[in-house]
Order: C-alpha cells, then sequence, then structure tokens
C-alpha cells in the first residue's frame, strides 16, 4: 500500500481546528441562551473564535479548487467533485428521515423531505447547500479568476466587501430608524449572490496568491476583530435582553476579518510544512464529523441529562459534553471509513484515500521511512 501523498500543514491544520470549532458551536449554543454568567462567558469567548469556522471552510475549498487547472473541467465536477458532497448529504439526511419515521413522526418526516430543496434536515447542513452552490459555479470561477489581473480580482474582493460585508454591518448594527433602512440593500442593486457566502469562495484563492502580511500586523488583526465579536456580543446581549449573534455573524466585517487573519497566519507559520499523520488523519476525518455530529448532540442530549447531570451548567461539565460529542463523532467516522462499501456513502472519500490516511488501516499502516 502505498504512502500517502505530501499534503500541506496548514490547510490540514485549518481544517482540523475549522472542524472543532464547529462542533463547539453547536455545543455551545443552548449555554449561550441562558443567563448570563460564567459559562455564558466561557462559551462566548470560545464561540467567538470559533465563527470563524465555517468561512475558514469556504475559503480553503476557493483556495485550493481555484488553483488548479482541472477545476474549470465540468467532467471532472460532475463525476468526482460534486459527488463527494451530494452522495454524503444524501445519506446522511436519509437516515436522518428514518430516524424521525422509526421514532414515531413519519408525518414530520415526509414533510421535512416534501421541502429537502430548501431546508436541510438538520440545521448544520446548510454549510453543504451553500457549498454545492459554490462547487456548481466553480468551473465558471476559475475561467474567470485565472483571466483576472492582479488589480481586477482587487476590484472584484472589494465590491463583495463593500456590497455585502460593510452593508451587511452596517445594517444590523445600526440602530432602529432611518439608518437601517438606509443600508438594508434593495433588489436593484443587491450583489448579495448565494447569501453572501460566495465570496469566501474566491477570497480564499485570493489571498493564496498574496504573500501574508508581517505575523504581528496579522496578530493584530486576529486579536482585535476577535475582541470586538466578544465584548460586542456581551453588550449586544445584555441590551437585548436575549442572546444576540449580531457580532458573530459570518457576513460581517469583523468575522471575515478573523477569518482571513487567521488564513495568513497559518500560511505563514505552516505552508511549506508536510502534515503528520495524526493530523492528515484529522483532516481526512473532520468532513465526515461535520456530517455526523448533529446526530451526535441528539444523542448526547438525551443520554447526559438522564445517566450523566440533569444539565449542562458548568464550565468542567460543558467541556466534558463537548469531547463526549466529539470523541463518538471521530468514532463513528472512524469506523465507517473502515468499511468500503459505507466509506464513500457517508464521507465522500474514497476507501483507498481512506486506507492511506485516516481509518484504521491507515493506522495499521507502518510509517513510511524519511
Amino acid at each position: 500500500m502505498s504512502a500517502p501523498a505530501a499534503r500541506r500543514l496548514d490547510c490540514d491544520l485549518l481544517r482540523v481546528l475549522s472542524m472543532l470549532g464547529v462542533v463547539y458551536l453547536h455545543t455551545a449554543s443552548g449555554a449561550l441562551r441562558q443567563s448570563i454568567g460564567p459559562l455564558w462567558h466561557f462559551s462566548n469567548l470560545v464561540t467567538s473564535l470559533a465563527t470563524a469556522a465555517v468561512p475558514l471552510f469556504f475559503m480553503l475549498s476557493g483556495a485550493l479548487l481555484l488553483n488548479q487547472p482541472q477545476t474549470a473541467s465540468l467532467h471532472t465536477l460532475f463525476r468526482r467533485r460534486l459527488p463527494k458532497l451530494l452522495v454524503p448529504l444524501l445519506a446522511w439526511s436519509a437516515l436522518v428521515l428514518l430516524l424521525m419515521a422509526a421514532m414515531g413522526s413519519p408525518q414530520a418526516a415526509l414533510e421535512q423531505l416534501t421541502s429537502i430543496l430548501g431546508t436541510p434536515v438538520l440545521t448544520p447542513y446548510w454549510f453543504l447547500y451553500a457549498l454545492i452552490v459554490m462547487y456548481l459555479l466553480s468551473p465558471l470561477l476559475r475561467e474567470l479568476t485565472v483571466r483576472l489581473s492582479d488589480r481586477h480580482w482587487d476590484y472584484m474582493m472589494l465590491l463583495w466587501f463593500v456590497f455585502v460585508l460593510l452593508l451587511n454591518t452596517l445594517r444590523d448594527l445600526a440602530p432602529a430608524g432611518p439608518w437601517k433602512t438606509a443600508f438594508t440593500v434593495s433588489t436593484v442593486s443587491n450583489l448579495n449572490f448565494v447569501g453572501g457566502y460566495l465570496g469566501y469562495f474566491p477570497l480564499g484563492a485570493w489571498l493564496a496568491r498574496k504573500r501574508p502580511p508581517s505575523r504581528p500586523v496579522l496578530w493584530a488583526a486576529a486579536a482585535v476583530s476577535y475582541a470586538i465579536i466578544a465584548v460586542g456580543t456581551w453588550r449586544a446581549t445584555l441590551a437585548a435582553g436575549a442572546y444576540s449573534e449580531a457580532y458573530k455573524s459570518y457576513l460581517h466585517i469583523f468575522c471575515a476579518v478573523l477569518a482571513c487573519a487567521l488564513f495568513q497566519l497559518a500560511r505563514s507559520y505552516a505552508e511549506h510544512r508536510q502534515s503528520g499523520r495524526a493530523i492528515t488523519a484529522l483532516s481526512g476525518l473532520s468532513f465526515g464529523i461535520y456530517l455526523v455530529h448533529p446526530l451526535a448532540i441528539e444523542f448526547w442530549q438525551k443520554v447526559w441529562t438522564r445517566f450523566i447531570t440533569p444539565a449542562v451548567d458548568t464550565i468542567p461539565i460543558q467541556l466534558g459534553y463537548y469531547l463526549a460529542i466529539l470523541l463518538s463523532s471521530l468514532a463513528g467516522i472512524w469506523v465507517l471509513t473502515s468499511i468500503k462499501p459505507l466509506c464513500w456513502v457517508f464521507t465522500g472519500q474514497k476507501f483507498s484515500a481512506a486506507c492511506r490516511e485516516c481509518n484504521l488501516f491507515a493506522l495499521l499502516r507502518r510509517k513510511e521511512p524519511s
């Protein structure tokens, strides 16, 4: 069995950290909707950083795909890349619907099925709906961006920054009244394609072409944007009397700056280094963990409160709860990638690739001599 091809540490590291962040975002959602206390502040601090996770997933996809010539091929798109998203999404959606029907809600399952084109069966799967559209547009974006001069590419990203990030930020944070109306984009001048998330796809490729700024500048940008998100969320929650995500929107400037800074920091420290076996394995499992963790949360919500503690109301308990969700998701996907008929269906990954990188057979593979 051949050894896995060399992989970039910066991409794999960001993919793993983003996966960890997404799982925590959904684990801590309940705590953030309770009264403000030590657990709330802890959850807010961690989720303010993890807010960059989904934009980083989009940016990594764009950086990797738009810089590959084969991305322009429709054959590659429909035979290789799109099925990697569609097949696992359909498989997990079907499993969720079957579970809903088996647990006594066949009518709810039927209603969910009839609206599946526009509404995911589980809320976290919205990310895949947006990513599928980006994949469908990727051949066109590849053909477009490869012909753009640096100046025109800068202009394209500026348009997205102004018409999506800036206007969304001003609209959501402006006080009620004429200013909020003034910053609301009309249907005539709306450049908010694919909910605005599409911009993160070429943003990753755009940043990958540029030399990262100095590390002190990147750390300062990350720290300032992170502080604004965390403090702004706290103050907005106090003002509203209920949890506010106004500062954590993926389509606000603060989140975009944080994601860009983390993306470039990873490049600065690790772009020219290769991933080790552990990071390679976790990176290979990350997409599957993203798919299975909502079900793991549903499972542990029932088991935890019944057999362990009645409430997840302290920081140590929440961390234990998070680890239970994360490790069970990891174990489940690790098993699925080790079973040939199930690997492709539930993870979109070829069994041969999983055997080289992330499943049981990869673990048993002897380390290649350096």
